[in-house]
């Protein structure tokens, strides 16, 4: 009695449906039954079946039945048994998984951000609510164009943002102020020349956290990646390249994520792990954990 190697559907949790749940494939043998006698039998009741022995040919008929109901009964295991001792290797959870999506805040609260926004003289498009399979979602974000700076003795100007998707209007509120009062400030005072350009490696993305089977703050826009910083006088400054780097550099990019953990809920730099040697994460989960 054997189980075919065929994969069965999932639960929703990602977990293979028990053995079983589906139609399996079982054959049987049948075995020579007593041949007939010159003449009939008496009627007699027999107790296995619980009916009347016409001939022996229907003993034979209603034992091979009773053996086939017995075989197919093999075909049901317990949950969570197989036919073989080898251990089973569950399939690695699907994004297809239903998973809720991050509650998007309330309307009245978006709307306020927006307005601080404009206020901060941060140039952005509001983005309309979207949910997407496997619990991802873009909602209450708005898309950074550009945030005002004030420079002392030379009027106001824009930093640009590059490579950066939709974000939550909170996190861009929080993300702007971080620009203009930490960035900003720290490369004018410990580097000796204004910053132009923030340059990112994205913000939305529908993926898991690297590594793991749950979702990544980037899966709700509420989180970027920070991968280096443009001067006026043409230097970029990086962190795959500074954070060990020069001690300029080293300084500077230790200083702004000092910064970033006083107005983020998480941020992860390269002394977190190998995946974030190459740019410093943001986000508003969490209660203040700086790495």
């Amino acid at each position: 009695m054997t189980q075919g190697a065929h994969q069965g559907p999932t639960l929703a949790t990602g977990g293979p449906l028990p053995f079983g749940s589906g139609p399996v494939e079982m054959s049987a043998g049948e075995s020579a039954g007593p041949k007939a006698h010159a003449r009939s039998a008496p009627r007699r009741a027999d107790p296995r079946f619980n009916a009347i022995s016409e001939s022996p040919e229907l003993q034979r008929m209603a034992l091979v039945a009773a053996l086939s109901v017995l075989i197919a009964g093999c075909s049901v295991l317990p949950e969570g048994r197989t036919l073989s001792r080898a251990p089973v290797q569950p399939p690695a959870r699907s994004m297809q998984a239903a998973r809720p999506a991050l509650a998007a805040p309330p309307v009245r609260e978006t709307r306020q951000c927006i307005s601080q926004l404009a206020q901060a003289q941060v140039r952005f498009t509001p983005v309309p609510d979207q949910t997407f399979g496997a619990g991802c979602s873009q909602l209450g974000s708005v898309r950074l164009s550009t945030i005002g700076l004030m420079e002392t003795g030379r009027g106001r100007s824009e930093l640009a943002i590059s490579n950066i998707g939709p974000v939550r209007c909170e996190l861009a509120q929080r993300f702007a102020g971080w620009a203009q009062f930490g960035i900003a400030r720290a490369a004018e005072q410990m580097l000796g020349s204004p910053l132009v350009k923030i340059e990112t490696m994205g913000s939305y993305a529908c993926r898991n956290i690297a590594g793991s089977l749950k979702l990544s703050q980037h899966a709700h826009a509420n989180a970027i990646d920070i991968a280096g910083f443009v001067l006026a006088d043409g230097r970029r400054i990086t962190v795959k390249d500074g954070w060990n780097g020069s001690n300029q550099e080293r300084a500077f990019l230790r200083t702004i994520h000092s910064s970033a953990c006083k107005r983020f809920g998480t941020v992860l730099g390269p002394e977190y792990n190998a995946a974030h040697r190459d740019h410093l994460h943001v986000d508003m989960s969490g209660q203040g954990y700086c790495r």
